[in-house]
């Protein structure tokens, strides 16, 4: 090990300027011992001030000549040194860095030296020193003893031996080293020499020493009378102790009886006070025992004394008394008494409740039964609230005092106006319905309604087949008259008004039933006897009077949000049979009804968020009552609105035409224009946009599929017609409902819409000057392959003579009677409802004039000089296409 030393300070530390303090070869936990996996730790000391001390993680290289660093931890970051077992030798042991790092020493020897070498650097170097465990601490302690015993006598002895020569001492020594020129040659005989001198003045010293003795002993003369006198004071001073300790002992008797008299007095006052206020605590009046007994719970006078009774009775039952004063007769008596009067009274006040809860709600429909029935006004149970109102205290120390009694005063309470409020929603989602189906009745003479779908009035197109009865076909474009689609949209906009109505009226009627309970049965406030060991009282009073047969009902058997679901639960069937009712009449009041039941669910701050077409219903506190209902409903109306979508889908796909009459707009296309037209009154920019979208996207997709395959069958209308007119109108319902969805198919229409347009003309009016247009086509094929222009009218074929024959083939007359024969094709062809005649008649216009302003420039150049022309100028073909455009 000392080589292995001498060479990691040579090659390691040295070039570091760093000193080798301990070092001990070590492997990792867990590997077996090879030549090539052993490695050093160091401890050094740098050389440079101020001093630090780190431990360096040493290996030997690749080519096992030379030691190379490969970790360094500074030891201020050590925080624990384990030595793993204290008491038995282990070569284990652990360095807490960063992390922990497991070695196993070579020897137990070097671990010991190692860790004490860093014990030692941590001492001297830090000033917080880690935690050393698991280590003999005996070792470490006789080591530093050992270490600064040794260190500590090494600094005396050269402490003492060193002394500061002064300068007689300098003049005296130079005197005798130059007396003593021969001492440099003869050590020994000077060395005697100054052997001698030493012994003369150690007998001088102890002459000096012996002339002394007289003085010495005066001083000890001196010395024993001073103890002679300091004995003398002591004895008087123990003379006057004994004096005064019959005096001490007297003050103390007389300090101990004072303390005595005064804790009697002041236990006894506290007895006194103790008394005073367990009398005044468990205390009743006579008349606070009378009004519990006794006492009128009608009038509004005893019913506040009634109440303020009850409330001293309480404030009895949950005093809290210690358990000395507990176990009291007087004590135990009194609880029993209050416990009687307490029962008493519960029994009182729930039978008075039930009574009255019988006779509100009887009285309740009495009063329905008397109502009209044509009345739809659902009016909430203000009057009844505002009289059992002041019964709530009584109801709050009733949920205190006795839980099972509470529990069946709220039973009481859902059992009676529970039939109140199911006759009231009954009758009144009973009257609604009635009068939409009488306003039904007395629109469908004049709007054509039969059944829940529009009559259609137009036999030009198929009629469109619908597998539910509430999918209208649209009036607008079509013959239909415009009293029916009139009644349509006044149908569903009363539907809308009355279903918004309904909710209206039932959000107050829950909110303030529900502010009710809240109010009446005190869910929100916690009771007085919130301590466990009060109710623990209250539980065994209460079996002690009822005996055996008591049956608590649990803490909270009654919530508010039970008792809400029990007395309205009429309002979610009736709801959803009135979203029945309104899909089977029509289906786009699924629409409307999908728009309101949304605004409803949706928690009132994001309702301000979106501006709609038509305005909410009453807003409704978060989380309510009705809120949950109309969250139930949103689901049934969503799971209907897309069964209306699916319909509309399914018909447009499997819409025909008949082959014998032209196509025109399509039915489909009236189904996304009708649908385009109510969605975006009815929805706006409400949170069921996206819904909405959705279904526009799929109902386009139907349409445009349906439209290719239509046009791709056999029809009286030429494809292109049928293509261009309905995309054509796309773009149009696109445009005027303002569906920003909906614009990238919107430019896809537009350009399909304008080359079937023009393939249709191209097609229709062909080449309308046909002999000219194969001559200038053999021409322009002359071109290509390298003729001149001038040279053509040498070529035979292409002569002047031949080129005025063709022209003589088309007069003006020709041409006009030609054009009429097209336009009176292109009229049958195009339906009047897209009234898009003037549209093709001018595309082929342009068309007509291309072609001919092409012939004329191939006769300027090929015949400049020839002053060859047709025979109808261009103005001429504008009048005719002018002329016949306004003939009919």
């Amino acid at each position: 090990m000392a080589a292995i030393r001498h060479i990691l300070q040579k090659d390691v530390f040295t070039p570091a300027e760093e000193r080798l303090v301990g070092v001990v070869s070590v492997t990792k936990h867990g590997q077996k011992r090879k030549a090539g996996n052993t490695v050093f730790l160091c401890a050094t000391v740098t050389n440079e001030k101020p001093q630090s001390a780190a431990v360096h993680k040493v290996k030997k290289t690749a080519d096992k000549d030379s030691y190379k660093k490969k970790q360094t931890w500074s030891l201020s970051d050590m925080s624990l040194v384990d030595g793993k077992d204290a008491d038995v030798d282990t070569p284990e042991f652990d360095l807490h860095f960063d992390k922990v790092y497991r070695w196993v020493a070579s020897s137990l020897a070097d671990k010991n030296s190692f860790i004490n070498c860093v014990w030692k650097l941590c001492h001297r170097y830090l000033r917080r020193v880690p935690h050393f465990t698991n280590v003999n601490s005996d070792r470490l302690e006789d080591h530093t003893e050992t270490t600064e015993s040794i260190h500590g006598t090494a600094s005396a002895a050269a402490a003492d031996d060193y002394q500061e020569l002064t300068t007689a001492d300098e003049t005296d020594l130079k005197q005798i080293m130059d007396s003593c020129n021969w001492a440099i040659g003869n050590a020994e005989a000077f060395t005697e020499k100054l052997a001698e001198e030493l012994s003369g003045l150690d007998g001088a010293n102890i002459h000096a020493i012996m002339g002394s003795e007289a003085q010495v002993q005066e001083l000890i003369k001196l010395l024993d009378q001073a103890l002679w006198e300091l004995e003398n004071t002591e004895s008087r001073l123990s003379d006057y102790d004994a004096l005064l300790r019959a005096v001490r002992d007297s003050m103390e008797l007389m300090e101990e009886k004072d303390n005595s008299l005064r804790v009697e007095d002041q236990n006894r006052r506290k007895l006194v006070t103790e008394i005073e206020n367990l009398v005044n605590e468990l205390s009743l009046s006579a008349e606070h025992v009378s009004l519990l007994e006794h006492g009128d719970l009608r009038g509004k006078t005893s019913l506040v004394q009634c109440i303020e009774a009850a409330k001293r009775l309480q404030h009895v039952q949950n005093v809290q008394l210690s358990p000395g004063l507990s176990m009291m007769t007087a004590v135990t008596e009194c609880r029993e008494i209050t416990a009687q009067l307490s029962n008493k009274f519960t029994h009182r006040i729930q039978a008075h409740l039930t009574h009255t809860f019988q006779k509100m709600a009887s009285d309740a429909l009495d009063m329905s039964g008397m109502r009209h029935t044509s009345e739809v006004i659902l009016r909430p149970h203000s009057q009844i609230h505002h009289e059992l109102l002041p019964y709530s205290p009584l109801v709050l120390w009733l949920r205190t005092a006795d839980e099972s009694t509470y529990a069946d005063v709220c039973r009481s309470y859902v059992q009676h106006m529970k039939k109140v409020y199911e006759n009231e929603i009954k009758e009144f989602m009973e009257c609604t319905k009635q009068n939409l189906s009488k306003e039904r009745r007395q629109l469908a003479p004049s709007a054509g309604i039969k059944g829940g779908s529009a009559v259609k009035k137009s036999t030009s197109t198929s009629s469109l087949a619908s597998s539910r009865g509430s999918v209208h076909a649209p009036e607008s474009s079509r013959g239909s008259d415009s009293r029916g689609s009139a009644g349509i949209e006044e149908e569903r906009s009363r539907f809308d008004h009355v279903f918004n109505t309904i909710l209206n009226q039932l959000d107050p009627v829950c909110s303030r039933e529900q502010d009710f309970l809240d109010r009446f049965f005190c869910f929100s406030q916690p009771t007085e006897s919130t301590d466990s060991a009060t109710s623990a009282t209250s539980s065994e009073r209460r079996k002690m009077l009822k005996g055996t047969d008591s049956t608590d009902a649990p803490a909270g058997a009654f919530t508010k949000k039970k008792m809400l679901a029990e007395l309205l639960a009429t309002i979610e069937p009736e709801i959803q049979s009135l979203v029945q009712f309104g899909d089977k009449i029509d289906g786009y009041n699924t629409l409307y009804m999908l728009v309101r039941t949304s605004q409803d669910v949706l928690p009132p701050e994001t309702k301000g968020a979106a501006s709609v077409a038509h305005p909410p219903s009453a807003s409704m506190p978060a989380f309510s009552f009705l809120h949950q209902v109309m969250g139930l409903v949103l689901v049934n109306v969503k799971r209907r609105f897309d069964t209306f979508m699916n319909s509309l889908v399914k018909t447009c796909s499997e819409q025909k035409v008949n082959k014998k009459v032209r196509c025109g707009i399509l039915q489909c296309v009236h189904v996304l224009e009708e649908f385009a037209q109510h969605a975006e009154n009815i929805v706006g920019s409400s949170e069921r946009r996206s819904d909405v979208d959705k279904s526009y996207k799929t109902l386009l997709t139907v349409v445009d599929e349906t439209i290719e395959r239509i046009a791709a069958g056999e029809t009286k209308s030429p494809p292109d017609v049928i293509i261009f007119e309905n995309y054509h109108h796309i773009v149009d319902i696109i445009a005027r409902n303002k569906l920003a969805v909906l614009e990238a198919h919107r430019d896809r229409f537009k350009q399909k819409y304008k080359e079937h347009m023009m393939s249709y003309v191209t097609s229709l009016l062909g080449r309308p000057l046909e002999k000219l247009s194969i001559f200038f086509d053999g021409i322009e094929d002359q071109f290509a392959a390298g003729v001149k222009p001038e040279e053509i009218g040498y070529r035979l074929k292409y002569s002047k003579a031949e080129l005025k024959k063709c022209i003589r083939e088309y007069p003006g007359k020709e041409v006009n009677r030609g054009l009429q024969g097209v336009y009176k094709k292109v009229e049958k062809h195009l339906c009047e409802e897209e009234n898009l005649l003037q549209v093709v008649w001018l595309t082929m216009q342009n068309e007509f004039i291309h072609q001919y302003n092409h012939f004329t420039e191939l006769i300027q150049r090929c015949y400049p000089d020839a002053m060859i022309s047709i025979e109808f100028s261009l103005e001429d073909l504008l009048g005719f296409f002018s002329n016949i455009a306004q003939q009919h």
